[in-house]
């Protein structure tokens, strides 16, 4: 390389506010040494003034305290109006102690005497990277206040696709229950009345946070409900159910489903799990009857394998039905422990003498104290149906 290492000086937009051209030159010397290269604009009026901010960003305003017809308090509420973040810095020749700590309290960085400007690039240099923090600052806190809002929607999309109370089916109790969590996801139950006077019970999850997931399953209770009237098969069902979402799903979000259909009279339980974690039947005694594993991938997840056939079993007096979301399963302890399968049946096991809200109540509870955390990590839905008479 020939000649010597030279740093290229840093562009600055600089508005400088002063009557003194003399003074002005001396501030951008200053500037130019201290390795900046000065893009600037004098003003002498508040007519002036208004009109470069109007009219250009700028790095930093350099304002002189007195100027003909107004002063740097005047000229800082100007700036200030135009544009919150920029730096502003008085630089003058006759500025009392009173009048600088004012000025600092309406909003000037910070304040020099045009006999000692020994640290005017120090002090450019300071404004410079501490208005960055305050517009990153700001634009996250802008971010977040989004996010919430957007938490806040999803939530109340969640909760109107919920069972305003479950169906009252005679010999049988019947509850559900949701708990969303701060980042709220897409968890999802149901409960469908057929036409041929059975009830479908659904209970799904879509993967992620936010308002995306609960729209996604505001979609699919829409099409569920409207298949069940349709379609006589749950696996029907699941494969219409999987295409009609294929296009709202995109490649980067899938939706579990656990569809079950009860027909009341004779205690048949038909089910299809697609990717959701495995539901149970326990006995009268606690055991495990039957497992509703899946048999079927979760829909979005590659080319829909809807199996021929959905699994059946009929509950007997004192059969209980437990249907889960993974937010149940994997509530974790601070030390990372999960909550799991068998300590969430072990709940039930235990409860199973009890109302099915209670038991329903308990198990969540269960898994909040579990987590340690004031706050779900991920929405937590259970569903307990009971066979009685």
């Amino acid at each position: 390389m020939k000649g010597p290492f030279r740093r290229m000086k840093k562009s600055l937009n600089v508005l400088i506010i002063e009557d003194s051209e003399v003074d002005m030159v001396v501030l951008l010397s200053l500037l130019h040494k201290g390795g900046y290269e000065p893009d600037f604009r004098r003003v002498e009026t508040a007519g002036e003034l208004r009109a470069a901010m109007r009219e250009q960003k700028w790095d930093v305003v350099l304002s002189d305290h007195m100027l003909p017809g107004f002063n740097s308090s005047q000229a800082l509420e100007i700036v200030r109006a135009a544009d919150p973040d920029v730096p502003f810095l008085i630089v003058s020749g006759a500025i009392g102690d009173e009048m600088a700590v004012q000025a600092m309290k309406a909003g000037a960085q910070d304040y020099l005497m045009k006999t000692n400007l020994s640290r005017l690039v120090a002090a450019v240099e300071r404004e410079l990277i501490d208005v960055e923090h305050r517009r990153a600052r700001r634009s996250a806190e802008r971010a977040l206040l989004a996010q919430e809002e957007e938490f806040r929607i999803a939530r109340e999309v969640q909760q109107d696709l919920f069972p305003a109370a479950p169906p009252v089916l005679e010999g049988y109790d019947l509850a559900g229950n949701s708990r969303p969590a701060a980042a709220t996801g897409g968890d999802y139950y149901d409960f469908i009345a057929d036409p041929d006077g059975g009830l479908v019970v659904v209970v799904g999850d879509v993967t992620g946070h936010g308002l995306g997931p609960a729209l996604l399953m505001a979609d699919a209770r829409a099409y569920l409900r409207t298949l069940v009237g349709w379609k006589p098969r749950l696996t029907e069902i699941l494969e219409k159910a999987a295409g009609l979402l294929g296009d709202d799903l995109g490649e980067d979000r899938f939706v579990t489903l656990l569809l079950a259909r009860l027909l009341p009279a004779t205690g048949d339980w038909e089910f299809i799990n697609a990717g959701h974690p495995a539901g149970c039947i326990l006995d009268a005694k606690g055991n495990i009857k039957a497992e509703m594993v899946a048999s079927a991938p979760a829909l979005g997840i590659g080319q829909m394998a809807v199996p021929k056939e959905s699994g059946r079993i009929r509950l007997e007096i004192g059969d209980l039905v437990l249907l889960l979301t993974d937010g149940v399963l994997e509530a974790h302890s601070l030390s990372g422990e999960e909550f799991g399968e068998q300590r969430a049946r072990e709940v039930v096991r235990r409860e199973r003498a009890r109302p099915a809200a209670e038991i329903v109540r308990t198990l969540l509870d269960e898994a909040r104290r579990f987590s340690e955390r004031e706050y779900l990590e991920d929405d937590m839905t259970a569903v307990v149906l009971k066979r009685i008479t």
